[in-house]
């Protein structure tokens, strides 16, 4: 095989195992926290979802699989705001309403708009992932920046709720990702200065 042949052959199975690792999403990092790229990316995703069931109370809801059975987000993604939490019994405990998020351009952050209704209590899985950032977690990481997430357990994550000004809390909204018990898995709250 000629030279010229065999960097031809290298240049092709790169660019065949690059395709591959592109279409399979290897590689793929956590989400991204900048808020433009992720709202391009749930509009793809809600785009391509065919078990999305649109509804009224917000953006968190569209990511929402249809559900007969009696536990409605059980395997769903939904956008909330938090009124409140505790525990009790060996378990978090959130009262939680749907919201609507839009990306706000002119400060490349979140505007998060509450939902109207009822608040409906959800139950965080023991082991729940809970990732906070500003202004939930407060600024104290040093190194860290405001948007990104951090872990912290759950009996921090309540502490820091119920410490919250009720004029910031308001605004805070939080991506909850549910499993299929209707208990949230991952709690993660949305950026704002």
């Amino acid at each position: 095989m000629s030279d010229s042949r065999r960097r031809a052959t290298t240049r092709l199975l790169t660019v065949v195992a690059f395709g591959a690792l592109v279409l399979t999403g290897c590689g793929e990092n956590e989400k991204p926290t900048d808020p433009t790229a992720v709202a391009a990316a749930d509009t793809a995703q809600a785009g391509s979802d065919q078990t999305a069931a649109p509804s009224d109370d917000g953006e968190g809801s569209q990511d929402a699989q249809a559900s007969t059975s009696k536990t409605p987000w059980a395997g769903t993604k939904q956008f909330v705001t938090i009124d409140k939490a505790w525990t009790e019994g060996g378990l978090t405990y959130l009262s939680v309403r749907p919201a609507q998020k839009k990306v706000n351009t002119q400060f490349d952050t979140w505007e998060i708009i509450p939902g109207t209704g009822a608040f409906t209590t959800v139950a965080l899985a023991k082991d729940a992932r809970v990732l906070l950032t500003v202004p939930v977690r407060g600024d104290d990481a040093s190194g860290v920046s405001r948007g990104e997430p951090l872990p912290s357990s759950q009996a921090e994550f309540v502490t820091l709720v119920t410490q919250l000004d009720s004029g910031v809390a308001a605004g805070v909204g939080y991506d909850l990702s549910f499993d299929g018990e209707d208990q949230v898995a991952k709690l993660q709250s949305v950026y704002r200065p």
